[in-house]
């Protein structure tokens, strides 16, 4: 650290230097405290403790014999492990509170969160219960939960994507659909996957039983997790394959190097050098382009003095007095005439050999946009170090998962270089949202161009080095994918695009799990420790396998792989899995929802049981 660094990092500029404009977009995002995720764990806490109250007054009231859950029908299939769809409607209700609006938008979104979820219950239930009494197949009540847990997954960014005030859609041009090769990679995988999970509960069932009570095995089910694990596995290794291949390529063209800054005149230096260093090593001809955007500080003036120093290649500085990092870039854009651009965030430093090996990837005239691995620069403080096992397990293990059938659906844009005709093509950089970098990606996917992420493109990434940096990043990185879901929702289980079949339902599903995760400890904790009397058949393991088990023993391994030394920052990964459900939960706090009137919600609610029993009466006639 020079002398002159510390007084540079007291300007106000540097210190909040991660803040702009695409911290929370005015017109999709609140930037709420952590006050607003707070409150909704101590209401959530409050409403399972007042539930697990009437569920312990009805039993000294002599309904004991009733089920420990919100379930009909439930006669000879089992008992109750843990309480799930009580848990899930108390998590339900307490969004509903909590949402960014008025009191009958709030109304609404309750009753549709709730009413989705007990229509279905009751669905499942009674198929269950006709299905046990026929004597064909008994359904037990923990796999009648797991699957309305299942579905409660989808339920939530269903109606979150229906309701929030989110991008609209956004032009998509349509490409010649899933290629056959990526589509028979996943379909065998899974196939493969689901084989040997059903394979292993059936040989090894003690081994099970015992991995069960160790919690390494559970959560919503022994076999789902097995499948989920020998899935990514499997294209894991399918990915690295492919990788291979595509890397033994020689491309290397005039390249444009595009670099937005907003006020990072202590960092960029650094990322004007890697540049410089790494272009004396590749063939083709490198400019830079910085655009300074809407800076407070001297970032203009440190940029171009370091470009004057530069040996190995030329550079341009471009103003941008309108904030905003999607607008910087179309700035950059416009005024580049090279094939191909390569975008590297001004905090951004890239490794020995990082272009060579990406721009070899472009071979493929199929290739729409090549990543890298984004490395933290050091190992000293905990975030630091929870971001390195980070990392590994997404950019070295399940972005190369993604690899092996074509599923990547956004590159970081850290570092990312695309061709510079298509993304002009599809409407360039998206503004005023969250996630203009995967945008793109899913954009040149639907026009017919895949994603690749190769993480021997090596290049080091700024870690967020305060808790408030911490928080914005991932509370701007988690709301991004109702923005990006929002603006490309034609894309949404359209058979067109590996993204829209497979990864974008996942990654939503997924995202709606990771906010649940916090409030379903807390939950999990109040029922064994407060009510052990009322819920006899509570078991800790499933809860602990959800945070734990299988996912955890591919974390070492994947760590063990990469850096052995790693696998001692496991126990604080641990932590810091909590702490991204916590940022995960507060970036759908931050979603805004648009007022509703009195009059509306009645209206609303309606013509929905309106469409309800018209639906029933039409089936009533259609089948006599």
């Amino acid at each position: 650290m020079t002398d002159t660094e510390p007084a540079l990092r007291e300007d106000p500029a540097v210190v909040d230097h991660f803040r702009s404009v695409d911290s929370a977009p005015v017109d999709y995002a609140v930037d709420r405290p952590a006050s607003g995720t707070n409150s909704f764990l101590i209401t959530s806490a409050g409403l399972s403790i007042l539930a697990m109250c009437i569920r312990t007054l009805l039993v000294h009231s002599g309904y004991s014999a009733m089920p420990r859950d919100l379930a009909v029908l439930t006669d000879g299939r089992g008992n109750v492990v843990f309480p799930l769809r009580l848990f899930l409607t108390v998590f339900f209700l307490t969004y509903a509170i909590h949402a960014y609006t008025n009191i009958w938008r709030r109304i609404f979104l309750g009753i549709s969160l709730l009413g989705k979820f007990a229509v279905f219950c009751v669905a499942v239930d009674t198929v269950a219960w006709l299905l046990h009494s026929a004597d064909i197949i008994s359904i037990s009540m923990f796999g009648t939960q797991m699957i309305s847990g299942l579905v409660a997954l989808a339920i939530f960014p269903h109606t979150l994507l229906r309701q929030a005030q989110l991008p609209p859609q956004g032009p998509l041009s349509h490409g010649p659909g899933i290629p056959l090769k990526a589509f028979l990679a996943l379909a065998g995988c899974l196939v493969l996957a689901i084989a040997g999970a059903a394979l292993a509960l059936h040989l090894l069932s003690d081994l099970v039983d015992t991995l069960k009570h160790w919690a390494i095995l559970g959560g919503i089910g022994a076999g789902v997790f097995l499948m989920q694990q020998l899935l990514a596995a499997s294209t894991a290794l399918l990915g690295i394959r492919a990788l291979k291949k595509s890397r033994n390529h020689d491309f290397a063209p005039p390249a444009a190097i595009l670099v937005p800054a907003h006020n990072e005149a202590h960092d960029i230096a650094e990322t004007i050098v890697a540049v410089d260093e790494a272009a004396e090593t590749y063939p083709g001809r490198i400019h830079l382009y910085v655009v300074d955007n809407a800076s407070t500080d001297n970032t203009a003036q440190v940029a171009e003095q370091i470009i004057g120093e530069c040996t190995n290649i030329t550079g341009t500085v471009l103003d941008c007095p309108t904030p905003g990092k999607a607008i910087a870039l179309n700035l950059g854009i416009d005024h580049i005439r090279e094939d191909f651009v390569v975008r590297i965030d001004a905090d951004t430093v890239i490794g020995p050999g990082c272009l060579e090996t990406a721009m070899r990837h472009f071979a493929d005239p199929t290739v729409g946009c090549v990543g890298g691995i984004p490395m933290p620069r050091h190992e000293r403080t905990w975030i630091e170090k929870c971001r390195l096992i980070e990392v590994y397990m997404r950019h070295g293990f399940f972005q190369v998962s993604l690899d092996g059938y074509q599923g990547v659906m956004g590159i970081p844009g850290m570092f990312a270089i695309y061709r510079r005709r298509p993304v002009v093509e599809v409407g360039g950089m998206v503004q005023g949202m969250n996630g203009e970098d995967t945008d793109i990606c899913m954009r040149l996917a639907a026009a017919g161009y895949h994603s690749v992420a190769d993480p021997k493109a090596v290049y080091y990434s700024e870690t967020p080095a305060s808790y408030a940096h911490l928080l914005e990043q991932r509370t701007r990185w988690f709301r991004s994918i109702y923005h990006l879901a929002a603006r490309n929702r034609t894309l949404l289980l359209d058979r067109e695009t590996m993204i829209g079949t497979f990864v974008l339902p996942f990654n939503l599903v997924n995202a709606a799990r990771r906010a649940m995760l916090a409030p379903l400890l807390l939950f999990g904790a109040i029922a064994g420790f407060a009510f052990p009397s009322t819920f006899t058949t509570l078991q800790w393991q499933p809860i602990v396998a959800t945070m734990l088990g299988m996912s955890m023993i591919m974390t070492v391994i994947v760590c063990v792989i990469w850096q052995p030394s790693s696998v001692k920052y496991i126990p604080a990964y641990l932590v810091f899995r909590l702490l991204r459900s916590y940022f995960t939960l507060g970036s759908t706090l931050s979603l805004l929802y648009p007022p509703m009137h009195p009059r509306r919600v009645g209206a609303l609610v309606w013509n929905r049981v309106a469409r309800l029993r018209h639906s029933r009466s039409s089936s009533a006639v259609n089948h006599p």
